[in-house]
């Protein structure tokens, strides 16, 4: 139940960054375990942003997505 709420969560999220995006613009994807940032890491390309999304839920985490 909860994976596909996540899938769509983040299609959601995707798309509206893909609208947002212009070629200068990055995203951080910070992927949260137990209240504390385990990694984050930048990226420019929309299908980067996913995997990395989908390795922290893969991994336990809760990503959380920062578009500059």
């Amino acid at each position: 139940m909860i994976k596909p709420i996540f899938l769509a969560l983040f299609t959601l999220i995707v798309s509206i960054t893909s609208l947002l995006a212009d070629a200068r613009s990055s995203t951080y994807v910070l992927c949260y375990k137990q209240s504390k940032v385990a990694w984050s890491e930048e990226y420019y390309n929309p299908r980067s942003v996913q995997s990395a999304y989908y390795r922290c839920v893969n991994e336990g985490g809760a990503p959380q997505l920062v578009i500059y």
